[in-house]
């Protein structure tokens, strides 16, 4: 099956080439260099393209062009007096296109105006100096195993539990899905998936375009009190601005579907806009998969930006998802599978954005944002056909964000803002009478409510460098307004010492605190009242800049949680890992706050840029994960790998082809064991709750492969790629349960060997 759909899209790809190839002209690189803290442009910086006599000049905004740039990828150089020089590497330059590049320079700490010689390729922010990545736009484009998913590739990262290869849900550091933030453009987006999971930032397939992204930021831990209600990380996805010169357009053939990218300028090149949709196209080949429940889903992107003058810009964006899949009962009974059903979501969020720049001092960023989501479904059990569950749940949420920078002075600098959000949502879901995984009997639950809730927080804090080497933050987050009815203070800080460029020692701490999950707060008024849960962490870290272009980063951390959600009746079990797994512990009655929970672990990671034709990653983490509920004894959290490993890296060849892999390697999750007497009896899963989260899942492992070829013509090109998941094809479980078909003990494995094909034309 695979084999024939692989051989259909390569013949496409193929009739593309050959119509298209003709001799390949040249590009031009544009863009703009700003200050950091305050985005003043910097006229006078000397912006080159290394390995290349060419090079420009920014203009009093700052801005430049190099024009007649041939074809291929490329590293520019910036320097400018007072501030430390900076290098992009990994920037593609294409046919008759002009490819964009914004560089935002730190001040120099250097006396007299010297301008920094030595440039580096990572970027640092001092006032967040621990648990920070950041991944340029073709980082994430080219990763593979990942297929074009921002989760899989940060899922790379040592602070990433491997979870599952069919879920790109999230345990950072010991944590679940649950605990993550995602934010586009100052917008907050509950979830960027194709078929979420409720209460979770986690889901079948990312659906931000990676084409569209401009960099990733991602923090693991000691996150700025400008972000709140997450306990353990927070992803940041900056998306780039559409060409302000000339109209372009791509098409593109993926494992996300069939899509299209237009983008161009308006108003004589004052604004620009930017709009991408995608669809899944696997379903209209029903015929050559043989397969009935095949998912169909789709996908938009859109932003606008416009220049109100140098000071104010105006911006628009919007992302949003359909969803709908069949999972016909004689599929699942031939899967052996416990139910079927259907499952029908949709998920759209747009924000209005306003930048307004205070010449020479700083910035604000202020957006108003509307989410929608939707969880739809009816899902049956396969042995009886009985109704299991019906769900029917919407969520709206009207959200203000306002966050403003200033530099006081060079030493001085500060952060602060407010948040504040209106929710109205409905929930109207069934969950049929039911055993629980004790084996005792629990009754139907019908959760029919309405409920609003009305949040505010505010936020700031300073950074202030004492000496050229030391530099101190510190702030306070005050969040109000949930459903507890309770002010929430929670302070942070951190302190970096720098003695010399490249070289720093940090730490960091503080307390985060998240609000429960609507799967949980619906069930319940009295649910909705209980405490929120509180995380402190602690953290330390060392890296260094072993050249410039490979970086060092070594990191300690400790996260002690408070005041978990657990289940009197069921005090082993810890419920709010349990909702975001996939043995989804719905059979609850009741609930209290009490439970307790810690993870520390030790990281390390060696990155290289891509330079002379050669990148990678190589990184690898030990960690413990555990919790304890009332009067109970410590227990590992299901996401509790000990160890993992990941080696990740490739090499250029030259302007057309790139080789790259992955493999990632972990110790085995915890699970809790069948009580196999008992499933039996009741030709149900029983777990053996004399030995919760006591054994562990075998090791897992996975090794994907990757080439890319690019084809170069006249006023277009054509990448290809062809990416392996899993080469060694082997099973990793994902979850063991009684398979009611066969009344036996089963495994879900993960995704075996599987090819990627990919296609992406520009014009």
């Amino acid at each position: 099956m695979k084999l024939r759909l692989l051989l259909l899209i390569t013949i496409i790809s193929s009739a593309c080439v050959s119509l298209a190839f003709a001799e390949s002209s040249a590009g031009s690189i544009s863009g703009r260099v700003l200050a950091r803290t305050t985005l003043d442009p910097l006229p006078g910086a000397f912006v080159v393209i290394d390995g290349t006599s060419l090079g420009e000049i920014t203009d009093a905004q700052g801005l430049f062009l190099i024009p007649e740039v041939p074809v291929g990828g490329y590293t520019v150089r910036v320097t400018s007096v007072g501030f430390y020089a900076q290098m992009k590497p990994d920037v593609i330059v294409k046919p008759e296109r002009i490819t964009q590049v914004e560089f935002n320079l730190d001040y120099s700490v250097l006396e007299g105006g010297v301008i920094h010689v030595t440039p580096d390729y990572f970027t640092e922010d001092k006032s967040e100096p621990v648990s920070r990545t950041e991944l340029s736009g073709e980082q994430i484009r080219r990763s593979p195993g990942s297929a074009g998913d921002v989760s899989r590739v940060i899922a790379a990262l040592p602070s990433i539990a491997k979870v599952d290869d069919q879920y790109n849900g999230m345990a950072v550091r010991g944590g679940n899905p649950m605990e993550n933030g995602v934010y586009i453009d100052n917008t907050e987006v509950p979830n960027v998936n194709h078929f979420p999971r409720q209460g979770t930032s986690g889901g079948g397939l990312g659906i931000v375009n990676t084409d569209l992204i401009r960099d990733v930021k991602f923090s693991a831990g000691g996150f700025s009190p400008a972000f709140g209600n997450r306990l353990s990380s927070i992803m940041e996805i900056g998306i780039r601005e559409g060409n302000r010169e000339e109209f372009d357009g791509q098409v593109d053939l993926s494992m996300s579907g069939f899509g299209t990218v237009l983008e161009g300028p308006f108003d004589e090149g004052r604004g620009s806009w930017l709009v991408c949709t995608r669809r899944s196209y696997v379903d209209l080949l029903r015929h050559i998969t043989d397969i009935d429940a095949l998912p169909v889903y789709s996908d938009f992107q859109t932003k606008s930006v416009y220049d109100v003058n140098t000071g104010h810009r105006l911006s628009l964006s919007g992302v949003g998802a359909k969803d709908f899949v069949d999972y016909t009962h004689e599929q699942a009974y031939e899967d052996g599978n416990d139910n079927f059903g259907i499952t029908d979501n949709w998920n759209i969020t747009c924000g209005l954005g306003w930048r307004w720049i205070w010449a020479g001092e700083g910035f604000s960023n202020t957006t108003l944002s509307l989410n929608g989501i939707h969880y739809g479904g009816d899902y049956f059990e396969t042995l009886t056909e009985n109704i299991q569950a019906v769900q029917n749940s919407t969520e709206n949420t009207v959200r203000l964000r306002n966050v403003n920078t200033w530099q006081v002075s060079r030493k001085l600098s500060l952060e602060f803002g407010l948040e504040s959000s209106f929710s109205r949502n409905r929930f109207d879901n069934f969950y049929a009478a039911d055993t629980n995984y004790s084996g005792e009997a629990i009754p139907e639950l019908l959760v029919n409510r309405r409920a609003s809730s009305l949040t505010g927080g505010f936020f700031g804090s300073g950074s202030y460098s004492t000496t050229p080497e030391i530099t101190l933050t510190a702030g306070c987050r005050i969040d109000c307004g949930d459903f507890s009815g309770r002010t929430l203070f929670s302070p942070r800080g951190s302190v970096c010492w720098e003695p010399e460029k490249g070289t720093a020692l940090s730490a960091a701490v503080g307390i985060y605190r998240q609000s429960l999950p609507s799967e949980l707060t619906s069930r319940s008024e009295e649910f909705a009242c209980l405490e929120s849960p509180k995380a402190f962490h602690t953290i330390i870290g060392f890296r260094d800049l072993l050249s410039n272009d490979t970086k060092l980063q070594l990191e300690a951390y400790l996260k002690t949680y408070s005041a978990f959600p657990f289940d009197p009746e069921q005090p082993g079990f810890f419920i709010f890992d349990g909702v975001s797994s996939e043995q989804d512990l719905y059979s609850f009655e009741t609930l209290a706050s009490g439970g307790e929970a810690r993870s520390a672990g030790v990281e390390a990671t060696l990155r290289k840029q891509l330079v002379n034709g050669l990148y990678g990653m190589i990184s690898g983490s030990f960690s413990v994960s555990e919790y304890r509920n009332p009067g109970q004894e410590w227990r590992r959290r299901i996401f509790d790998n000990r160890w993992t490993g990941t080696v990740e890296g490739g090499y250029r060849f030259d302007e057309k082809w790139e080789l790259s892999g992955r493999w990632l390697f972990a110790g085995g999750r915890p699970y809790t064991p069948l009580d196999i007497e008992a499933s039996q009896e009741q030709n149900r899963t029983i777990l053996d709750s004399s030995q919760i989260n006591a054994r562990r899942y075998p090791c897992y492992s996975s090794l994907n492969l990757r080439v890319d070829r690019r084809f170069y013509f006249q006023e277009s090109s054509l990448v290809c790629y062809l990416s392996v998941w899993n080469v060694l094809n082997r099973r990793n479980v994902t979850v063991t349960y009684w398979n009611r078909i066969e009344n036996k003990e089963d495994n879900i494995c993960q995704w075996g060997l599987m090819p990627i094909f990919g296609l992406e034309y520009e014009f």
